[in-house]
């Protein structure tokens, strides 16, 4: 029988090749995904196993290519067209919402 492994989240972070918070932070806004059994917990600190590790590992490359999507490319040309205007708006008339720019 092999003995699992068990790493800090700074550790984990490093062994993904990330910053030292990545997986804390993932961990915080991905709560309850992990299995529990890969997550240690006691007082203030965290570990993660060795297939714990893993597992974010495949799931981050599931989440970026929910990213990649292209309606999601298409909403940051549309935010910059309107960012566009906006400026133009301001430019020529000096107002901004009815405000007059000084």
């Amino acid at each position: 029988m092999s003995k699992e492994e068990w790493y800090n989240l700074g550790q984990a972070s490093q062994k993904l090749g990330r910053s030292r918070s990545y997986v804390s932070l993932w961990l915080r806004r991905h709560k309850g995904e992990v299995p529990k059994n890969m997550i240690m917990e006691g007082g203030k600190s965290k570990l993660i196993s060795a297939q714990g590790i893993e597992w974010i590992r495949d799931h981050i490359k599931k989440e970026g290519v929910l990213v990649s999507n292209s309606s999601a490319n298409g909403d940051q040309h549309l935010e910059s067209q309107l960012l566009g205007v906006t400026l133009l708006t301001i430019h020529f008339t000096g107002r901004v919402r009815g405000k007059l720019v000084v």
